[in-house]
């Protein structure tokens, strides 16, 4: 065989090699993604709520402690302290904040402590769908996830999902429980003060208990 033969031989097996290694890839990263009903009709897990004849609420049953509240329903100022915290760019980026990322990457490489740039959507992404494992491949279904919830929803939709689904400690997931456990009161009757601590406890819900560590909580 010649030169050439065997060089072009050699260019389609590296070819026919990287094309087979990112298809491989790519059917594993599948495998765990969210199917298109689930993604259009996500299904949260709510508590089952027993009433009584006269519209008395008698009891709840649930493995999450959630109900859902629509986002006319959730303060302005938790609002905008979640996005200050959580994400700043929320309405500028597709799901996914590329120079967030890169940074996170570098820190991550430089320094070896673990430093998260998931965006809102993408922190949704893996309270509906996904595991709370730290991998490159959950990394990766979670942010084309973000993206394809980016194509279907609206900012104020997916806001309304994200405050509804994300864990703020004591059992309590989503704003109306926090709000109950925490204060004993609705969302809209919180100050802006108490929503700037039920959005400091997203960040470590064990960390900031105000029963366990109530000066770091506070």
């Amino acid at each position: 065989m010649n030169p050439r033969s065997l060089f072009i031989g050699l260019c389609l097996a590296l070819g026919l090699g990287i094309v087979g290694g990112v298809i491989f890839v790519l059917i594993v990263i599948s495998d765990g993604m969210p199917s298109t009903e689930q993604l259009e009709k996500p299904k949260p897990e709510l508590a089952t709520t027993v009433i009584s004849a006269d519209g008395e609420i008698l009891d709840q049953f649930f493995v999450k402690r959630r109900t859902y509240i629509p986002l006319d329903s959730i303060p302005e100022d938790f609002i905008n302290a979640l996005i200050a915290t959580e994400d700043r760019e929320f309405y500028n980026h597709w799901g996914v904040h590329m120079q967030r990322l890169f940074q996170a990457i570098v820190k991550n490489v430089t320094s070896g402590r673990r430093e998260g740039a998931s965006t809102i959507t993408q922190q949704l992404a893996r309270n509906l769908f996904l595991t709370q494992d730290f991998t490159l491949t959950r990394k990766i279904r979670e942010a084309l996830t973000a993206i394809e919830i980016e194509r279907r929803y609206t900012k104020r939709e997916i806001l309304e999902m994200y405050i509804n689904t994300v864990y703020f400690g004591r059992g309590a997931y989503g704003l109306q429980i926090a709000s109950e456990l925490y204060f004993n009161k609705p969302p809209l009757e919180l100050t802006t003060a108490e929503c700037a601590f039920l959005v400091g406890a997203l960040k470590g819900p064990e960390r900031y208990d105000p029963l366990k560590n109530y000066d770091r909580a506070f």
